[in-house]
């Protein structure tokens, strides 16, 4: 059977492109899978959840999550920011790069998330606000709950918190009232300058009150040296 040049050339861009999606599928895609439980309670909740590629969201994949989890097939290897949010949650974001060292050779990996409830007048689940002795300055151990803070704030512009500071026993006057306002005000200045409104930050000092460690041990002593943040207006 005689074939045209024209038939030639429409079978070989066929072929071709045959071969690149194939090599596309087989060496590029990454599935993505893992669940989306409740913080507090540990309970698998419902969510929806959008990876984008990064610089310019050329590639969007929406995925949802259920009992079972989720899956989502990524189809170009680079780097992806995923927002994962749910009714009554605090939405998570997380970046990461297909294109790393520890990813290359990835065919699927695992990102299980745990979304913080959102309730009027409850205090978030941070407990690493902490501060040493005599002190009001903030640690390297608050930053990572600092920074997360700050993206609930910034992802939520609804919410204003209140900054709840306190105090160990070892200072039960006056003394301790000042401390665990200059507490708060160290966590309120730090996240107005990551671009909060400090109208959405209020500060309460309350010193001793409220211990959540009994004792008069060090560690005791360093849990209750703390600042809360409760949610005041959604």
């Amino acid at each position: 059977m005689n074939v045209s040049p024209r038939m030639k050339r429409t079978f070989l861009w066929f072929a071709g492109l045959l071969f690149v999606t194939t090599q596309f599928s087989l060496g590029q895609n990454c599935l993505v899978k893992g669940m989306v439980v409740d913080f507090k309670t540990k309970q698998i909740i419902s969510s929806q959840l959008s990876f984008e590629k990064q610089p310019d969201g050329s590639l969007i994949v929406i995925s949802e999550s259920g009992p079972k989890g989720y899956k989502a097939n990524l189809f170009d290897r680079g780097v992806y920011t995923l927002m994962v949010s749910a009714l009554g949650y605090v939405s998570e974001r997380v970046e990461f790069d297909l294109e790393a060292d520890s990813m290359k050779e990835k065919k699927d990996f695992r990102l299980n998330f745990e979304l913080i409830p959102i309730g009027l007048n409850e205090v978030l689940p941070f407990n690493q606000l902490l501060f040493d002795v005599e002190s009001s300055a903030i640690t390297a151990g608050s930053l990572g709950e600092l920074h997360r803070l700050a993206s609930i704030l910034k992802e939520n512009p609804g919410i204003k918190i209140q900054l709840e500071g306190y105090t160990d026993a070892q200072n039960k006057s006056s003394k301790g009232l000042t401390l665990s306002k200059k507490r708060n005000q160290s966590i309120q200045n730090w996240l107005i300058a990551q671009g909060i409104e400090k109208k959405r930050i209020k500060v309460l000092a309350r010193g001793v009150d409220k211990p959540i460690a009994t004792g008069s041990g060090d560690e005791a002593r360093r849990i209750n040296r703390r600042v809360e943040v409760r949610v005041i207006e959604i």
